[in-house]
């Protein structure tokens, strides 16, 4: 009787170890890899959007470095790609 206990005990432990992992562990790598994605598609001439909300076209790119152009009087900035959260318009 104790046996049977201490097994459907294991059983329930580990099922509940698979739904964590199915539900957050899995979706959470595949939103990980789209953004990644994203990040490596960016390039000069696409106008993107960073996390602070800022609206910029990118004028260039070095590694995880950007120039962005901010407005149309030329203002430039730099950030790295992880600061970018969407692409606009794809150049």
């Amino acid at each position: 009787m104790n046996s049977s206990v201490l097994n459907l005990g294991i059983l329930y432990v580990l099922g509940i170890f698979v739904l964590i992992y199915v539900f957050t562990v899995i979706p959470a790598k595949r939103r990980n890899q789209k953004v990644r994605a994203m990040h490596d598609a960016v390039k000069a001439g696409d106008e993107i959007v960073t996390v602070g909300g800022v609206i910029a076209e990118v004028v260039s790119r070095d590694g995880e470095e950007l120039i962005l152009k901010i407005n149309s009087d030329g203002t430039l900035m730099k950030i790295i790609i992880y600061a970018v959260q969407s692409i606009r318009k794809s150049a």
